[in-house]
């Protein structure tokens, strides 16, 4: 399971996983207490409690460190520490999708920061479903659903909650750009069809997530 905490990415593996990734910090002691604060690099920690992963969870979405770089856990029981965790956030799915045209791809510039349209679920709403609207609202471009990319998951607070977010990515051909805006009410200040190469400038001013969707989304075969 990978999450992305302030752009911070976390990866939960069986604690039998072998690596050949060099630590910076490794945390392997009986001891609890993560002090994220003392944190840098690349980071393994081993053999912590459910509540201790957790409470590094709250507190890396609390505030961001800028010296991690990303975090491995390594658990007894991956699909048993997931629903831990799943179980102290309050869930919210999203769909989004990654729109191609020419050759380009469609980005948003959303509070300074490029990104790819993606909105919460209405309540009973499939996430294909979701997807399409949430792109067609956002940038006013109208879509045809292709195959799903992948899916995502972060954390963030909202109203003193923590919540997880999973965002499920489709790819989506354009039908229809003659309206194309940008959503002032989502705080969208920009609606671009860019290169591969504008794409991997954007990026450097994006969030790691959506390296990450691109990335899967260039995996596919399907982009110039």
């Amino acid at each position: 399971m990978k999450i992305y905490i302030n752009d911070i990415l976390v990866r939960i593996r069986d604690r039998a996983h072998q690596s050949k990734k060099k630590f910076d910090v490794i945390l392997d002691s009986d001891v609890d207490d993560i002090q994220a604060i003392k944190l840098k690099g690349r980071v393994l920690i081993k053999e912590k409690s459910h509540e201790a992963i957790n409470k590094l969870f709250m507190i890396m979405t609390d505030k961001k460190y800028n010296k991690i770089k990303q975090i491995e856990i390594r658990v007894k029981n991956k699909v048993k520490t997931r629903e831990y965790l799943k179980s102290k956030f309050n869930i919210i799915e999203a769909s989004g999708g990654v729109v191609e045209k020419d050759n380009k791809i469609l980005m948003i510039l959303r509070n300074d920061l490029w990104d790819i349209p993606k909105g919460k679920l209405e309540k009973g709403e499939k996430r294909a479903e979701g997807g399409l609207r949430e792109v067609e609202e956002e940038t006013g471009v109208k879509v045809q659903l292709e195959e799903k990319i992948c899916s995502t998951w972060h954390t963030y607070i909202r109203n003193k909650k923590y919540v997880l977010k999973k965002t499920n990515w489709y790819r989506m051909t354009c039908i229809d750009d003659s309206q194309m805006k940008p959503q002032k009410e989502e705080n969208i200040q920009k609606v671009v069809w860019m290169t591969a190469s504008e794409v991997d400038v954007a990026l450097l001013h994006s969030f790691k997530t959506i390296e990450r969707v691109i990335d899967k989304y260039r995996k596919l075969g399907v982009e110039a």
